[in-house]
């Protein structure tokens, strides 16, 4: 009778550590290859997977900070994660087994006990392995959030509108905290701020603090994290911690009007101002896939929400 391997998602950034266990393990198992932690949670959003085997030791998102957004997040916890090192010590295990870390084996152990290490791994994996249920029907739900957005560009009212797309992002993308700011005059306002998971503590001028703040209104550029650990992007860390947001995206809103967007290819022209941006936060990892659609989403919309906004501003003067 025929058995459908198990699957490994092994994420390491080293090749030669890809070669050297498709070579110990590829009989047994169905091996899939990450060489960073984006690129890991990339495929935990599009393959089944019954173990994770994790190198600690990566660029920009360690294997340590990883561990710590799967443990968080409400779709992956339950897959099993393995982390490997070469560079073992009692502090690192403790660390890895208190952030929730199925096992712990260093390379070495690894490498030169092959037959105990392979029972450990099809001990400790999933008998089955689901997909985790990422947000799906993006064109659907964009055309609704479209939808809702046209309605309004011609009469309504810029702070409602904003309340009525952040509702729909909660319920359409698994969204437990959105925001919406303007900067004016050097002025930032929150506008609107929804969820169930609310940071506490908060407000413009903590906002104009925060290294994000730089990247998306003076440099107009969005950004993902999924790095609870991250000094330099994202918004309210440690207070997003506390309520379990652990991946987040940032996208600014430009000073821009739908013919010159149309006229430059739906790509914002380099230089255009910045007068808004908007936070998303949620406690499951966001993939690539689920960035690029939010951000150029939000981004291409900055057209209905310039204008919406001038009239705010017009009819306050």
């Amino acid at each position: 009778m025929y058995m459908e391997k198990k699957a490994i998602l092994i994420i390491d950034d080293e090749k030669t550590i890809h070669i050297i266990l498709k070579a110990m393990l590829s009989d047994e198992y169905h091996l899939i290859f990450a060489s960073s932690a984006q690129e890991g949670i990339d495929l935990l959003g599009e393959k089944p997977v019954n173990l994770v085997l994790l190198d600690i030791q990566m660029p920009n998102i360690s294997g340590m900070e990883l561990l710590e957004s799967l443990m968080i997040d409400t779709e992956l916890r339950n897959i099993p994660v393995i982390i490997m090192t070469g560079k073992a010590t009692k502090e690192i295990e403790e660390r890895a087994r208190e952030l929730g870390a199925i096992e712990f084996m260093s390379k070495s152990f690894l490498f030169s006990d092959k037959e105990n290490a392979k029972l450990k791994i099809n001990k400790l994996a999933l008998p089955k392995a689901q997909i985790p249920e990422k947000f799906g029907g993006y064109k659907d739900k964009l055309r609704a959030l479209m939808e809702i957005l046209l309605n309004e560009s011609l009469n309504g009212d810029f702070i409602k509108t904003c309340r009525k797309m952040g509702t729909h992002f909660i319920q359409a993308f698994g969204i437990e905290y959105i925001s919406f700011w303007t900067v004016h005059k050097h002025r930032v306002n929150l506008i609107v701020s929804l969820g169930d998971a609310q940071p506490e503590n908060f407000g413009p001028e903590e906002a104009k603090n925060e290294q994000s703040f730089v990247q998306v209104v003076n440099r107009g550029r969005p950004y993902l994290t999924n790095n609870p650990g991250s000094k330099n992007r994202g918004f309210f860390g440690n207070a997003s911690l506390k309520k379990g947001l652990n991946s987040e995206i940032g996208v600014p809103m430009f000073k821009i009007t739908k013919e010159q967007l149309l006229y430059n290819n739906m790509k914002i022209p380099k230089n255009t101002e910045v007068f808004g941006f908007v936070i998303l936060k949620r406690n499951h990892v966001f993939t690539t896939k689920e960035y690029r659609i939010i951000s150029s989403f939000i981004l291409q919309s900055s057209t209905i929400f310039w204008i919406m906004y001038q009239r705010m501003l017009k009819e306050l003067s």
